[in-house]
């Protein structure tokens, strides 16, 4: 449960291209189509909300069924078998903090909480007790979150069955008009929010309220965010709370969406037998929301740890049209308009000695109906924000001067066309979830919901007939009426309204200079050497695998699976990983993530890399990862393109490039990540958690210190990475894909040339940490936020499978036993956490810990409560339903896994490494079956009270250390 963060609603007022160019596809662009009747499956009562392709004349997904109630109430049905059993369930209410009074602000995110915290026929906290008995977890399948215009509650159930359908609708519906609002629990519940209010207070997140504000001022967007004022929270109660509950939660403002292999007709039966009845006859909240009139055209915003950023902003007039046709492609050509722009700054700040680290630019018709608006965000490189601004701005204004080129076409139009081609091959076999999130975006009355099939074939003729002055006009129209807003922020060095404003007008004034270009090239890494032979194929019939080894060392492993259409998964496994990285070097791990991405290879720059992905079309990615005991190399893409995939893959590690771009920026990068941390209780917590519990050892995942990004030079990272990346591969392809493509690609590239040296496995291996000790750490947070966590040293888990599994469900009853006493009966921490298990990966290494937020004064508190909890649980075996509900959700994740392309590549890896793996994955459901409740006592009982805990807390910084 959570209010939807401000720094959420900031990065919504700066999407990347891909986001607003999406928006635009995912509507069909033909005029045929507005004179087609809604399909014979939908049913709409004529009165109520109106969905937006009633609004527009549009012929929504024929596979959905839009229905709305004679009471207003909207709902969208879908039958879907990915995966072949679950349902995944969602109730919007269409209000949210904007529709809060004055003395209401927090309330909306306030009923949220409540809930869950009782109703006519469910008592508190049973909402979450019902749901974890089928099987659903806390937070990750059972949550809500509320929004400016917006409430969501969702269920994502692991069975469709009638049990599950029965449970969702009823929670919805004691949700929706017979909340109890019990005074005892309103006071209990304030804390919790308070404590939310408390952990979500960063500077990050006040850098971006304050931004915000500038170009809202005079709305209530400005003034009503969800989390609301700490008053209007301690003032709460249950009349206040009833107010806003009656006004606003009512049918004609709800929408239901189930999503799974469920019998479409059966549960819209069961909604209208649920639902029709219910009647709300108050008043609905409709209030002034304001205009945007901003009074500041400059705001200079320094704050200790603040990020360093710019945002420039133009507004627009608000845009609230239905997506007819004609406005369809207007988004069309915004979207595409957009992404040009995108694309020529992102050049730009892969070029060498570019003073951007990066930039993007966004265009929204509406922002909550109070503006339109587009933004340009810049990242800048530490001391050089006026280049910066300079350089974003001329990419800017030479689009706006000289226009949008048949080039900049070009390199877009390939990678939308094989987007909306993927997507349509893609769609037979999306998730419940997936697809019931995107319904809920289909509510807002301007977005029709219509089928890939729909968008690819009306779209393509548009995209045939584009032409560039289409795409300058857009951005004219955006981007080059008057001078914008600025905001700049920053964690020190004020430079003053008045030099700021210069600046601006400097680099909207300035003489422009020749345009930065990528220069056009090909793509050299076709030819790898020749292929070597295949020395053994075997088969794995239990695991549905093929086994591949190459006579120059590398290792294949092939999964071929329908479950996920058009989609094939890679990862490349190459040397040691941290393991295999000397004391000397540790202080570099933090960096080496970043060589391979921004370093390119040798012959080609990220840049040049990128343009050839882009005008080639094919849907091929790049990631590369630091793991414990091997480098790995990963990308998604689509049958198709396996083999530019795998060139993709080789060339990085056989050609790497490291080149001057990267160690460039290296330093800001570094800078920016240990401040971010340092402002963060929970993250400062976590690293010395990780410093004393692995005596120090980096290689066991300590986060960089400033020291560390001090002492890492960009020289340094070919030594360490060279040596692994050039030796015998390990890869793992699964997917939609035959076996013969797999191998002829694999050995086209990683399999080609003569014999690569094979590194021994190198083993990672902690040490015994004993208890007793407190550790204290310092932040640079408020007075009142800290962290008091205690840590028990475990086995790994293939020194004690039982104990491990044991531990795993200990945990969660720990887990629960904290949010009932510590979050709803105390309310002094907003999401307390306990988790034990034993490693799969590092020798020794295993762990219980409970952690738990909350201010320094209530320290004593904490610590007595959980030595209580931790008696009770050491003294009597817990009770058959509180060890079902903390058993059965972690079953139910372990399958819903496996139906997950990336569960099979990260075992299939795994085993690649680490052979034992193989019968772990087979095991894993009955070890976690075979726990009982006789052997969660015990665990308690003999292995964590006997022990003193690690204790580590952290807390503000003395004043005098927060000021230096």
């Amino acid at each position: 449960m959570n209010e939807t963060s401000h720094p959420r609603e900031a990065r919504r007022l700066t999407l990347a291209l891909a986001a607003a160019l999406m928006l635009a596809l995912s509507v069909p662009l033909a005029l045929a189509e507005a004179a087609r009747a809604a399909p014979a499956a939908t049913r709409l009562a004529d009165t109520g909300p109106r969905w937006g392709f009633e609004l527009s004349q549009r012929t929504p997904d024929p596979a959905v069924r839009f229905g709305r109630l004679p009471n207003g109430l909207r709902y969208a049905l879908q039958h879907n078998e990915m995966p072949k059993d679950g349902v995944a369930m969602r109730m919007r209410i269409g209000s949210g903090s904007l529709q809060e009074r004055d003395e209401e602000r927090g309330l909306s995110h306030f009923l949220e909480h409540m809930a869950f915290r009782g109703s006519t026929n469910v008592p508190d906290g049973e909402v979450v007790r019902r749901l974890e008995r089928q099987g659903l977890r806390f937070g990750a399948d059972t949550n809500a979150s509320t929004g400016l215009d917006q409430t969501i509650y969702h269920f994502n159930f692991p069975r469709a069955d009638g049990a599950a359908l029965d449970t969702g609708l009823m929670l919805f519906r004691e949700i929706g008009d017979r909340l109890t609002l019990d005074p005892q629990l309103i006071e209990q519940e304030k804390g919790v929010i308070l404590a939310e209010e408390r952990v979500r207070d960063l500077p990050t997140r006040r850098a971006a309220i304050a931004q915000l504000q500038q170009p809202l001022e005079g709305t209530r967007v400005a003034q009503r965010l969800p989390i609301g004022r700490t008053a209007a929270v301690q003032a709460a109660t249950a009349e206040r709370l009833l107010r806003y509950y009656t006004a606003n939660y009512r049918p004609d403002n709800v929408t239901l969406i189930v999503v799974g292999n469920i019998d479409v007709d059966a549960v819209e039966r069961q909604i209208r037998e649920r639902f029709a009845d219910w009647r709300n006859d108050t008043p609905p909240d409709a209030p002034d929301l304001g205009v945007a009139t901003p009074t500041r055209p400059v705001v200079e915003y320094v704050a200790p740890d603040a990020p360093s950023a710019l945002t420039l902003t133009w507004l627009r007039p608000v845009d609230v049209r239905p997506h007819t046709p004609a406005v369809s492609r207007e988004l069309l050509v915004q979207g595409l308009a957009v992404s040009a722009l995108n694309q020529r700054l992102r050049d730009r700040a892969q070029q060498p000695g570019s003073p951007l680290l990066g930039a993007a630019a966004s265009v929204q018709a509406s922002v909550y109906g109070v503006a339109g608006m587009a933004q340009l965000a810049v990242q800048a490189q530490p001391g050089r924000w006026t280049d910066a601004l300079d350089a974003a701005v001329a990419e800017l204004r030479q689009l706006l001067v000289h226009g949008v080129t048949q080039d900049d076409l070009q390199r877009l139009l390939p990678g939308v066309r094989s987007q909306m081609q993927t997507r349509l091959a893609q769609e037979p076999t999306r998730p419940h979830a997936a697809i019931a999130d995107r319904l809920l975006a289909a509510v807002h009355p301007h977005a029709p919901y219509m089928s890939a099939q729909q968008a690819l074939a009306e779209t393509e003729p548009l995209l045939a007939a584009l032409q560039p002055e289409e795409l300058t006009a857009a951005l004219r129209r955006s981007f080059g009426e008057a001078q914008p807003l600025l905001f700049r922020s920053d964690k020190s060095g004020a430079f003053g309204v008045d030099q700021v404003t210069q600046q601006l007008v400097h680099a909207m004034t300035r003489p422009l200079g020749e345009p930065v270009s990528v220069a056009v090239t090909d793509w050299p890494y076709i030819d790898f050497g020749l292929p070597s032979a295949i020395v053994t194929r075997t088969q794995d019939a239990e695991l549905g695998t093929t086994n591949v080894r190459f006579a120059n060392g590398t290792r294949l492993v092939i999964r071929r699976s329908t479950v996920h259409k058009d989609r094939v998964d890679v990862r490349v496994q190459l040397g040691q990983g941290r393991a295999g990285i000397a004391a000397r070097d540790w202080h570099t791990i933090w960096a080496l993530g970043y060589a391979l991405p921004m370093g390119g290879t040798a012959q080609r720059s990220a840049a040049e890399i990128r343009q050839w992905q882009q005008r080639s079309g094919q849907r091929i990615q790049f990631s590369f990862g630091v793991g414990q005991d091997a480098f790995t190399l990963s990308g998604t893409t689509r049958p198709a393109d396996l083999l530019a995939q795998l060139q993709l893959l080789a060339a990085h590690a056989r050609d790497p490039g490291f080149r001057p771009e990267f160690g460039e920026k290296l330093p800001a990068l570094g800078s920016s990540q240990v401040a971010s941390l340092e402002a963060q209780p929970a993250a400062v917590h976590a690293r010395e958690v990780a410093r004393v519990m692995n005596r120090g050892d980096a290689r066991l995942g300590i986060p960089p210190s400033a020291a560390d990004v001090r002492a890492t030079r960009a020289g340094q990272l070919p030594a360490i990475l060279k040596p692994a990346l050039a030796g015998a591969a390990d890869i793992v392809i699964v997917g939609d894909l035959t076996e013969e493509a797999a191998i002829a690609a694999v050995q086209a590239t990683f399999g080609a040339g003569a014999e690569r040296p094979r590194q021994p496995r190198a083993l990672l291996t902690a040490e015994l940490v004993v208890g007793g000790a407190t550790h204290t750490v310092h932040h640079r947070g408020r007075a009142d936020q800290a962290v008091l966590g205690w840590y028990w040293a475990m086995p790994d888990h293939w020194t004690d499978p039982s104990l491990s599994y044991t531990g795993r469900v200990a945990g969660a009853v720990l887990q629960a036993r904290l949010m009932d006493t510590v979050r709803a009966k105390l309310g002094i921490s907003y999401s307390p956490q306990a988790a034990a298990g034993g490693s799969l990966n590092v020798q020794g290494s295993g762990r219980l810990f409970a952690n738990i937020e909350t201010p320094p004064e209530k320290f004593e508190a904490v610590r007595e409560l959980l030595r209580a909890q931790l008696r009770e649980l050491a003294d009597q075996p817990v009770s058959a339903d509180e060890l079902q509900r903390a058993r059965q959700p972690r079953v139910e994740s372990v399958l819903k896994e496996a139906e997950s392309p990336l569960y099979w590549v990260n075992r299939l890896a795994r085993i690649q490494v680490e052979p034992r793996m193989r019968d772990e994955m087979r095991t894993e459901v009955a070890g976690l079956q075979a726990v009982t409740a006789e052997g969660v006592h015990a665990y308690f009982r003999d292995h964590i009270v006997p022990r003193p805990p690690v204790e580590v807390v952290a807390r503000a910084a003395p004043l005098a250390v927060a000021a230096k």
